[in-house]
């Protein structure tokens, strides 16, 4: 969900307060940036920046802090300088890390290596470039936009909440999840995920992702095997009641 950071920023400062945000990279193209909303510390998933899902791994994650908070941050960070010569280099400009400093005093002891996913990501960055990045979030908030639009239409189905939304959403329905789920499944869609997994109180929860792969045709497909899916498993319900 799209949150207001500023309104959540302020009151922290004022309480002396750190704030971090968890974001998805790819809406950031769109989004007023953490940072200009008062965030001191913004972390995120970048799995979807050109990086297979692989049933959850290997990916890689991102880390930026504010220049107060800088020296404390993990691992290395790289700068951007000039060589003698005047072409365009890259330097590792702080390095708290045990293999340079006081074992006691470094802030990076023990990690594990991404940088093949990492260089995925900034590979696929390039490639998209400044226009291709906000176009391609663009499309992404437009189809979740229509897959909400379409879903929600579907009787026994309502959102959770209005809150806008970047590419997932969830949904309450009127019948079991698990059941409408595996009904689904059986015309080869998977629909979501069931919150009462991690949520116990969100039996009815039913989380759907959209992604920038998935087309219009697509949608109205999801939608209608939701429907029937939903329909299908209201019938015994009603009739027991």
């Amino acid at each position: 969900a799209v949150e207001d950071l500023a309104a959540l920023a302020e009151p922290a400062r004022q309480a002396g307060a750190l704030t971090i945000c968890a974001c998805d990279p790819l809406p950031l193209a769109l989004l007023r940036p953490p940072g200009e909303c008062g965030v001191d510390i913004a972390v995120g998933e970048g799995q979807t920046l050109g990086n297979r899902l692989d049933f959850g791994g290997p990916s890689f994650g991102f880390f930026a802090a504010t220049e107060a908070l800088m020296r404390q941050m993990p691992g290395r960070i790289a700068g951007e300088t000039r060589d003698l010569d005047g072409k365009r280099g890259f330097v590792l400009t702080l390095q708290t890390r045990e293999q340079h400093i006081r074992r006691e005093k470094a802030t990076s002891n023990i990690c594990t290596a991404q940088a093949l996913n990492a260089l995925a990501g900034v590979i696929y960055l390039s490639w998209l470039g400044r226009r291709g990045i906000v176009e391609l979030a663009e499309l992404m908030l437009q189809r979740t936009a229509y897959a909400r639009q379409r879903v929600s239409e579907i009787p026994g189905v309502r959102l959770h909440n209005e809150q806008p939304v970047v590419r997932e959403f969830a949904l309450r329905l009127d019948a079991p999840v698990d059941r409408v789920i595996a009904r689904c499944r059986e015309e080869g869609l998977n629909p979501g995920y069931a919150l009462a997994r991690d949520y116990p109180e969100l039996k009815d929860g039913l989380l759907v992702a959209i992604t920038e792969r998935r087309t219009g045709a697509d949608i109205d497909r999801l939608a209608d095997v939701l429907a029937n899916a939903v329909a299908g498993e209201r019938q015994p319900a009603e009739a027991r009641a």
